[in-house]
């Protein structure tokens, strides 16, 4: 994911716990030219729960392998990987509204004249604000849109797009370009409510989130009541937002 990091992934199993062990920052003092007070490093330590498990499980018949060309079963494994990776995402984009460090931030265009510019003056003004306050590294800062803010950003010369990279890994991650500072990665993987998102951009930089997963089993058996393979797999994973002022989300809303 674009918009986690995975430094403490170690040995991930179903109940399993990650344990998280961070710095806390050195303590600064005046030199005053007498005697230097050493202080010792200090670490906390935050667990990260592998509390979630999404699985898939379907029958291929054998009149089925017959009668279909291709790899039926690999096809289906690799569909049903897709739609756990979605449900993961979904996961981690809940924790990120549920936790991040500035929320209610309210982005107000107007209807008239380009939208896309005017949500770069705003995304300025307002996200990328609280990211510098807080300290930030310009360097891996993402942003998270929905497919209505996609189609303003392609309304502004400021969007660049991830054609341009001369790379495939746009492609692979979801990079749909940058804008404002931020690599930016479009999803349709963030809550609703109603049908509604309840966050239009989620700004920030990998080090505020930690994920964890493993794909714990996937395997083929036969199945006992028919004439066929139980084709079967096990997603375990767990994520934690480990600094909340590391990210900020926004509503957009477009006024007369």
């Amino acid at each position: 994911m674009l918009c986690t990091n995975r430094d403490y992934e170690g040995d991930v199993r179903s109940g399993s716990k990650v344990w998280i062990n961070s710095l806390t920052d050195p303590t600064i003092s005046k030199y005053t030219g007498g005697p230097i007070a050493n202080g010792r490093l200090q670490t906390s330590a935050t667990e990260l729960p592998v509390d979630q498990a999404d699985y898939f499980s379907f029958t291929l018949k054998d009149v089925e392998r017959v009668q279909q060309a291709g790899d039926i079963a690999g096809t289906a494994t690799s569909q049903a990987g897709q739609k756990l990776t979605e449900a993961s995402d979904l996961f981690v984009g809940g924790q990120m509204v549920a936790n991040a460090g500035a929320k209610n931030i309210a982005l107000e265009l107007p209807a008239t004249g380009n939208t896309g510019d005017a949500l770069y003056e705003a995304i300025v003004d307002d996200l990328v604000t609280v990211l510098d306050e807080n300290k930030i590294p310009e360097d891996g800062r993402f942003l998270i849109v929905t497919p209505r803010i996609k189609a303003m950003l392609l309304k502004s010369a400021r969007f660049i797009d991830a054609s341009q990279y001369g790379s495939s890994e746009p492609i692979r991650n979801g990079v749909i370009g940058r804008f404002a500072g931020f690599t930016v990665q479009m999803t349709t993987n963030l809550p609703k409510t109603s049908g509604t998102y309840q966050v239009d951009l989620i700004a920030g930089h990998p080090m505020a989130t930690t994920y964890a997963e493993q794909i714990e089993s996937v395997e083929t058996l036969r199945d006992p009541d028919d004439f066929g393979d139980i084709v079967r797999g096990l997603h375990v994973y767990g994520g934690k937002i480990i600094r909340p002022e590391v990210l900020a989300i926004a509503k957009v809303t477009v006024t007369p």
